[in-house]
Formats: C-alpha cells, sequence, structure tokens
C-alpha cells in the first residue's frame, strides 16, 4: 500500500522498500530504556520509560540520533512485542510510556495498544511534523503531547530538512495537540497529561528561534511549558554546514530566552550549555529489554 502518512506523502509501498522515512512497514525499535535526561516534569526521579522508534520523516542533516534516524540501526518488533514491552515499562516503576519517533509506525503502534493499554500516560515525542489525521487518531491515546518545532524560517527548514513547509505544518499540528490536551495536569511534580512544546536554538540562527516562539505563542499560547533547548552540538552531516558547525554561544542562547520572556511564557525550562555534549545521546544498539529499567 502507498504510504502517505505524515505530510511528506512520499507514495512509497513500504512492504516492498524503504519510505522516504528510510523505515519499511515492520516496526524497529533502537533502544528501550530508562530516561533521566527529559524535562523534569516527564523523567522525575525515576525516570521516563523511552522507546526509540528508528526511522524519521524529517531527516534533519544535524539530527543527534543520526544512526537511529537513518534506519540503519534497530531491531523488528510486532504488535504483540511491542505490546510486550508497554507492560514491562508499566511494571518497571517509570513515571510514563514515552514514545519517541513513532509516527511512522502508527499502524503497528495502534495494533500494539490493541492488545495491550499501559496504565502509565501515555507521552508522544515527535518531531512536529505530524498530518493532522494522524494526531487526530492518536487523540484518544495520548496523555502528554511532546513535539518539536524547529522551524520559525521555512528556507532554514528546507536547506536543514527538506521540509519548506515545517512552519505550517508543525504550526497546525500543535495547535491540534493542545486542543486535545488542552490542560497540564499533574502529580505532584510529575505531568500526568498536558502538553510541552521543545526548541533547540541553532548557532547562528537565533533568528530562526524568535520566529519558531512567534508560532508557538500563536498557536497554542504564552501559557503552554516550552523547553528551549541549548543542548545543539554538530552531529550527522552538520560539518558539511558552516553555519552549523559548531555549537551554540552563551549570547545566542540568551537572546532566544529573552524573546521568550518577551513573548509572556511563564514556564520554560532551560538546558545548561554543558548540556551540549554527546554524553547524553543514548547508545542506540537495538536492545530489546531492561536496559537500565
Amino acid at each position: 500500500m502507498d504510504c502517505n502518512l505524515c505530510p511528506r506523502a512520499c507514495g512509497v509501498d513500504r512492504q516492498e522498500r524503504r519510505g522516504y522515512c528510510r523505515s519499511y512497514d515492520t516496526m524497529s525499535i533502537g533502544l528501550v530504556s530508562r530516561h533521566m535526561w527529559e524535562e523534569p516534569p516527564i523523567s522525575g526521579e525515576r525516570g521516563s520509560g523511552t522507546i526509540f522508534f528508528s526511522g524519521c520523516n524529517l531527516g534533519c542533516v544535524y539530527c543527534q540520533n543520526y544512526s537511529l534516524s537513518r534506519g540503519d540501526i534497530g531491531r523488528e518488533v510486532t504488535p504483540a512485542g511491542l505490546a510486550d514491552i508497554f507492560r514491562m515499562l508499566d511494571d518497571s516503576g517509570v513515571h510514563n510510556i514515552n514514545l519517541v519517533t513513532a509516527s511512522h509506525y502508527i499502524g503497528g503502534l495502534m495494533r500494539a495498544l490493541d492488545i495491550y493499554r499501559p496504565r502509565l500516560p501515555l507521552v508522544f515525542n515527535c518531531g512536529g511534523y505530524e498530518s493532522l489525521s494522524q494526531v487526530r487518531a492518536l487523540a484518544d491515546i495520548v496523555d502528554i503531547w511532546l513535539p518539536d518545532f524547529k522551524y520559525g524560517d521555512a528556507a532554514l527548514a528546507e536547506r536543514l530538512s527538506n521540509a519548506p513547509d515545517y512552519p505550517l505544518i508543525a504550526r497546525e499540528a500543535i495547535k491540534l495537540m493542545r486542543s486535545y490536551r488542552p490542560h497540564d495536569r499533574y502529580d505532584g511534580k510529575i505531568m500526568t497529561s498536558g502538553m510541552i512544546v521543545r526548541h533547540m536554538a541553532l548557532p547562528n540562527h537565533i533568528d530562526n528561534s524568535v520566529a519558531a516562539l512567534d508560532i508557538i505563542k500563536d498557536a497554542v499560547g504564552s501559557d503552554t511549558v516550552i523547553s528551549l533547548m541549548s543542548q545543539y552540538y554538530p552531529c550527522g552531516e552538520a560539518s558539511k554546514y558552516p553555519d552549523i558547525s559548531r555549537s551554540l554561544k552563551p549570547l545566542e542562547y540568551k537572546l532566544a530566552l529573552s524573546h521568550a520572556s518577551k513573548l509572556g511564557f511563564g514556564d520554560v525550562f532551560v538546558q545548561e550549555l554543558s548540556s551540549a555534549d554527546g554524553e547524553y545521546t543514548p547508545d542506540f544498539n537495538g536492545y530489546l529489554g531492561e536496559r537500565g529499567v
């Protein structure tokens, strides 16, 4: 069947060959782990039960999970196998189950959820480049939306992610996500339902951050929690792009934070610049077990 799941609508028969997402129609997972480095309301003290899926519909040239997003790492898992992983994470003591870049496997994901619906809150951790039909399909399943909003600059989105329509697509996607979870709810300090929108500032492109923050406010309001990340460091093919071949400078990050404050965002997660280090990138080895769980 021709694949039109994501906004790219590449039309590839993923039973026969990889789509733009670099994935076949069978699910592939690079790592299941207790992840301690998400935002505090997600990781808490016991960690987030992350499931890192192989492949991605964006393919950013600077991706910090480059080997995984290119679909070159991972082990195939059936819907029944994924349901078993849900059960394992439910019993592991983590705060939630965190689906990382799962959009291109929505069919298998839904079948797994038909087999077993987790007791823990389900986090949908994505690149923001989502079709509205996918968001609607997930509306009754996702408890916490955790999308990126990478670009306010369409030209930059085209050059670095081959997605000139990213600002428009992502704006409508996060707006719809927020409509399904309009209120943030917590159990103590841990989010159980709601939304956090992430934006990672890129070196030499704070104008992109300014534009992205403007769109986020317009789409979901300044009362939405945002995570303004400084963790960028050159990965993947970034060395081929001189403007993004270095880490972020303190002044650049300060300017992005200043604009978020100017827009009235009152709940902003910030990072130390020391977070721009490969130490925080997981080791994707295809392990489907209780690694650190």
